[in-house]
């Protein structure tokens, strides 16, 4: 555990570090792209702007692409553009490019296009309770043990729902591409989390007419969040057919606007939970979950998150009895995509919301309730993988520690009973499995590649990106400090898929845990074979040795078995966990929430460098707090807001303080962390508010208008929740 300050912090801050846009080759001209602004329809004619000379222009349409017009994904269901039919607002029509980018933009603005206008879906509610707009597939996980609920027993049932979210990343997507006819290589510089899904993507789109697609990573890339997982493949094969046919090389960068509009947002979800629990036991008995999530116009890639979204449905709990029932249903919206948690967030918003609200039936404290019922050694998950530790327990007990909780749970009570504004205090727990769920990560076969020159440079080839996480800088310390050289002298390459092997994607919390273990395999594998004391003076003393060249691959555990059918086994080998507690103050006046302060422990095993462990705990936070109170962009029979004028992102004067502790870091191992601070304080920050003021709301962001809604319906009575 070290601190070390990241290399590209000074770089960004005196400008020599290069983004997307900072590129510039000979020639060059822009790239846009024109898109569908129904939600669904046929296209019945196109009609160009007559004051422009089209011969300046690059125009390209789905008819002129040369390999497949679908985008290669876990469910390749999407057009990289639309041939007759648009199926939601913002599908690509076509790609445009001009050798002035204002040109080019006043061109696309005067585009015009007649509909034949279909019926759309385009309400979160209107796709999720409509069993019609499922789609075929459903996982389910039959964990029943054929428990009777008896006499006493209490009934609790709820319907929670979340909406979109926006990445929000600093810098928006784009692409550049440059074709080099005399070798049939097509070049493709982008902002992206997987450059080995880019080159599936390009090579699809293009087919035959090019012999190779070369992806790189800008040196910068300003954030991600998963929103740049996999649309960057659609986005660079348009920007490289563009490239193709113009004969010069394309940049195209999306507006602002644009991006908002068009690509990938947090899948909005409708989770049923309906449970038994004996009051003398204090335990839930029997626990019953349908678990929903929009997808948008195409699956793509909700299918995966829709698997780690179910996998986390039942919370930190053990529960005798299980069944639950995931989907995807259909809407006319951009299909949704990767997200900080990948679909955990809205399971665990569901679970922990009726957990509380189990333990207000109950009459004793959503703390009593969960020590209960947690995850404890010896347990076991609904998937049957046993619980190998009580990380989730020590956390738990932890957090309420650091808070003290019962201390505050009392005074807020007497505060409330007097004033009108309110205090409230709420609990979470969360958990996130690291790395590809089941058996996807044998299926990646993730390769490392290490050279060492004769100048001692230790260089370092990895296929995952540094998006501002601080990655890059982490992986570097981890081979230094297994080989004990010089941090200085131990360089993560860029990402480039002629020069870096296969190592998979930048996603799912493997970046660490997946990647920087096998690493630090690597490293010692090194050491052991090379027998140096020190690495620079070896280096100097047998020149002749040098270059070397290693390579390994990562072997899953052969115990950690999985079936992907039934659902059945080990789904993630390692999991990290983690509790919080959240204090809130309601101003009833105007219905606002004030988030004062959270509180976070973690269990994420060995800590490599602790600053950037708790920036990503800091900022995760923050995404989930703009996530349970502001975050709310999505209208019914409007498209998506234009910018961050109307979309409400924390400020900096919302920000509480936030504590964070991690335990157990005495661990040989390094966990998942990118991830697991998004999944839980949303609910958190839901149960403080019910804790203040006893409205339950099943639903979020928690916005003033939505707190007013709610109260305006009361009293109200749920008939949802009875004893059997």
């Amino acid at each position: 555990m070290k601190q070390v300050r990241k290399f590209d912090a000074r770089p960004k801050l005196d400008g020599s570090w290069k983004f997307l846009d900072d590129y510039s080759y000979k020639d060059m001209i822009y790239g846009g792209l024109f898109y569908s602004t129904v939600h669904h329809g046929i296209i019945r004619k196109i009609t160009f702007p007559v004051e422009f000379n089209l011969t300046e222009f690059t125009i390209v349409f789905a008819k002129d692409i040369p390999g497949k017009n679908i985008v290669p994904e876990p469910e390749c269901d999407q057009p990289f553009m639309a041939d007759k039919e648009v199926f939601h607002f913002g599908q690509v029509i076509m790609g445009v490019a001009h050798p002035s980018k204002e040109i080019l933009k006043k061109f696309i603005k005067q585009i015009k296009v007649e509909y034949e206008e279909l019926p759309a879906i385009v309400d979160v509610k209107e796709c999720l309770e409509n069993e019609k707009n499922a789609f075929g597939k459903e996982i389910i996980i039959d964990h029943r043990r054929n428990v009777k609920p008896e006499k006493g027993w209490i009934r609790t049932h709820s319907v929670y729902y979340t909406t979109h979210q926006e990445q929000a990343y600093l810098e928006p997507q784009g692409m550049i591409a440059i074709y080099k006819p005399e070798d049939r290589i097509m070049f493709v510089r982008g902002t992206m989390q997987c450059p080995f899904f880019v080159k599936d993507g390009v090579e699809a789109i293009m087919g035959n007419t090019i012999k190779e697609a070369i992806i790189e990573t800008s040196e910068g890339i300003g954030g991600a969040f998963g929103g740049k997982e996999d649309f960057p493949s659609l986005l660079a094969g348009i920007t490289a057919l563009l490239a193709y046919k113009s004969g010069k090389p394309v940049k195209v960068v999306l507006d602002r606007a644009d991006d908002i509009q068009i690509t990938t947002k947090r899948h909005p979800s409708r989770v049923e939970i309906e449970t038994y629990t004996n009051p003398k036991t204090r335990k839930i008995r029997k626990l019953k979950i349908d678990y929903r999530l929009d997808a948008g116009a195409y699956q793509t890639l909700s299918p995966v998150v829709l698997a780690r979204g179910v996998l986390h449905s039942i919370g930190g709990y053990a529960v005798e009895d299980v069944y639950i029932r995931g989907r995807l249903f259909r809407s006319n919206t951009p299909s949704n995509g990767a997200f900080r948690g990948f679909g955990a967030p809205q399971a665990f918003f569901a679970i922990e919301s009726h957990i509380d609200k189990i333990a207000s039936h109950m009459k004793i404290n959503p703390y009593e309730f969960r020590k209960a019922n947690i995850l404890k050694f010896g347990d076991e998950f609904p998937t049957t993988q046993k619980i190998t530790e009580n990380h989730l327990y020590d956390c738990l007990e932890r957090v309420i520690v650091k808070s003290d909780y019962h201390k505050k749970l009392k005074e807020f009570s007497k505060f409330n009973k007097t004033l009108k504004d309110k205090k409230g205090i709420g609990i979470s727990i969360g958990y996130h499995g690291g790395g590809y769920t089941g058996s996807g990560e044998k299926l990646l076969n993730s390769e490392v590649k290490i050279t060492i020159d004769k100048e001692g440079f230790v260089n370092i080839f990895v296929a995952n990106v540094d998006m501002g996480q601080g990655a890059h800088t982490t992986l570097a310390q981890m081979v230094n400090e297994t080989l004990e050289h010089p941090l200085e002298k131990t360089i993560v390459q860029l990402p480039n898929t002629k020069k870096t092997p296969n190592s998979g994607p930048t996603v799912a919390s493997r970046t660490i845990y997946i990647i920087g273990n096998l690493l630090r395999k690597l490293s010692k594998k090194i050491k052991d074979e090379l027998k140096f004391e020190n690495l620079e003076r070896f280096i100097k003393e047998n020149q002749d040795k040098f270059p070397k060249e290693y390579r390994m691959h990562f072997t899953p555990d052969p115990s950690a078995v999985f079936d992907d059918k039934t659902y059945q086994g080990v789904a993630y080998k390692d999991y990290s966990w983690a509790a919080c507690v959240t204090e809130i103050y309601y101003h009833a006046d105007i219905y606002q929430i004030e988030l004062k302060k959270i509180w976070n422990v973690l269990d994420i095993g060995n800590i490599v460098n602790p600053k950037i462990a708790e920036g990503q705990v800091e900022g995760a936070n923050i995404q989930a707090m703009g996530y349970a109170l502001s975050e709310f962009f999505y209208k019914k029979g409007y498209g998506r807001i234009q910018g961050f004028t109307d979309y409400a992102i924390p400020t900096t004067f919302d920000i509480p303080e936030i504590d964070i502790e991690f335990i157990h870091t005495d661990s040989t191992t390094a966990k998942g962390l990118g991830e697991i601070p998004m999944d839980y304080p949303a609910p958190a920050i839901r149960n403080a508010f019910y804790n203040a003021t006893g409205i339950f709301i099943d639903e979020i962001p928690l916005t003033p208008e939505r707190i007013l809604k709610t109260m305006n319906k009361l009293p109200q009575t749920n008939t949802d929740d009875t004893q059997t």
